[in-house]
Parts: C-alpha cells; structure tokens; sequence
C-alpha cells in the first residue's frame, strides 16, 4: 500500500485543528491544535496550543507555544517562550528564550542561552550554560559547562566532568545588575572532575576536586586531588 502524502499547515490567522500527520507545520497567527501532530518541521512564530503530543524532527519556536502532551523531536531551538507539561526527548535543544518542562527533559546535548525551567530531572551528554537554569530535580551529564553571569540552581548535579566559571564577558551594566548574584547554588555535586567557582552547595564529591573563590561548601570528599582558593569558604575536607 502506498503511502499517502504529507501536505503542509499553515495558520496565518486564527484557526484550529484536530491534529494529524503533516510535512512542514507553520504558526504565524494564533493557532490550537486539538490532537497529536506528527511532522517533519514545526514553525511557531506566533501562538500555539497543541493538545496532544507532538512528533517531528526539528521544532522552531519564536513565538509563544505550549504543548500538553509528549514531546519527541531531532533538533529544538527556542528562541521564544515555550511550554511543555509532559516529558521532552530529542537530540539537541538550543533555549535563547524561555522553557519551562513540567517534567523530565532527555538529550544528547543541552544549550542555554536564555532561561531554563525544569521541575523534573535533566539528562544529556552536554550541558552547556551561558543563561539561566533551574532544575529542581537531577541534571545528569558526562559534560557540564556552565558559565555564570545570572543565578542558576539545581537540587542536584551529576557527571564525568563539571566547570563552573563566572562569564568574563559582562557588559558595564550587566555586571551591575547580575554580578554579585550569579552563582550556583545545589545540593549536592558531584563527579569524577569537579572544577567550581562562585558556587554554593551543601556536598561536593569527586575523585579531583577544585574548589575555587567565591564558593561556599559545606562539606568537600575527594578521592584523588584537593585544591582549595583561599577565598573559598568550606566547612570540612574528607578524603574518602
């Protein structure tokens, strides 16, 4: 049996839809979709409300978008608001705006430049910082590159190899607003390499650990190595 042809959607104005399987789905009005969509492209420049699940292999968001259902996708880019009240499984999110996930988010790599919003846990291989995040559950990556120039804060964090730095870049005025708040605070961290500046955790462990200025930890076990910035504040240092 021959399969039929996607044909594409587009909502330019306001309208509705029940769902179903399309090529190339674009918002550029206000739009609601009733159903599960499964596509090849997602394109939301104005407002969607999509009911069911969504199925497609990138998604572009630069308008204002939330999805109820399940969310499986290649490649996400977010450069505007979006909204996911169920689980979100794809290949590579890239957030210059603002997400919020009600539950867990699973990648392979995780880029924020924006804002991040998890209530759930996030797993990936990458996780790369330069914005905002909060996490109130796990973030789990081998890789976690997060560079501080607004506050971010996850219960806890996990993974091969974890730096926090604070952003050198900072404009005059960002540094006025955002300076003395960026930090990272969790309740636990740990990994095989952890190298921290401006954090404030309650446990870190690792086999090398580098605990560098402007970090307050309550407790510090390391398996291999120590390094200790004398402007940092920690509490005590086991060799475990």
């Amino acid at each position: 049996m021959e399969q039929q042809p996607r044909n594409d959607l587009n909502i330019s104005g306001i309208g509705r839809t029940g769902g179903g399987c399309y090529k190339n789905v674009r918002i550029d009005g206000v739009g609601k979709v009733g159903g599960d969509i499964d596509c090849l492209k997602f394109i939301c420049n104005g407002t969607v409300g999509i009911e069911g699940s969504l199925h497609a292999e990138s998604m572009n968001i630069n308008g204002t978008a939330k999805v109820e259902g399940a969310v499986t996708l290649d490649e996400m880019v977010i450069g505007g608001m979006a909204t996911f009240k169920d689980e979100v499984h794809c290949r590579s999110v890239a957030i210059n705006g603002r997400a919020s996930m009600d539950k867990s988010l699973k990648s392979d790599r995780v880029e924020v430049g924006g804002t991040l919003k998890a209530k759930g846990d996030v797993q990936c291989e990458a996780f790369s910082v330069k914005g905002q995040f909060t996490i109130d559950g796990l973030l789990n990556a081998d890789q976690v590159d997060i560079k501080l120039n607004l506050p971010c804060s996850a219960h806890e964090i996990g993974g091969e190899h974890i730096v926090v730095r604070k952003w050198k870049n900072l404009r005059f005025w960002e540094q006025l607003q955002f300076g003395f708040s960026a930090r990272l605070k969790a309740h636990m961290i740990e990994g095989d390499q952890v190298d921290l500046e401006h954090t404030e955790a309650d446990t870190v462990r690792g086999n090398d650990v580098s605990i560098g200025p402007g970090c307050t930890i309550r407790l510090v076990e390391y398996k291999n190595t120590i390094h200790r910035d004398p402007e940092a504040k920690i509490g005590s240092c086991v060799r475990i």
